[in-house]
């Protein structure tokens, strides 16, 4: 499946809050990779922007960044930010 613009800017802007989150803590890909039971090279892809992601890894990461979950979601509201068309 092809990814929208909005898609895009929610991915790339979602990589730049996991990887700020991993550096105020300051830890590797590799560690973050460990706290969420995943590998290094998904960290990196997720804080690139490159995969979209899933709710489980939005708990895993609060999980492991000490925060409540509904913090990562209310992070990326953009339900404002898209026109209603109807």
């Amino acid at each position: 499946m092809k990814k929208t613009k909005l898609n895009k800017v929610f991915d790339k802007q979602f990589g730049l809050y996991v990887k700020k989150k991993r550096l105020e803590k300051g830890w590797s890909q590799s560690e973050l990779a460990s706290r969420v039971e995943n590998n290094f090279q998904n960290i990196s892809r997720l804080e690139c922007g490159e995969i979209t992601p899933t709710l489980f890894w939005c708990y895993k990461l609060a999980e492991a960044f000490e925060v409540d979950l509904s913090e990562i979601i209310n992070e990326f509201d953009f339900s404002t930010k898209v026109k209603k068309t109807g």
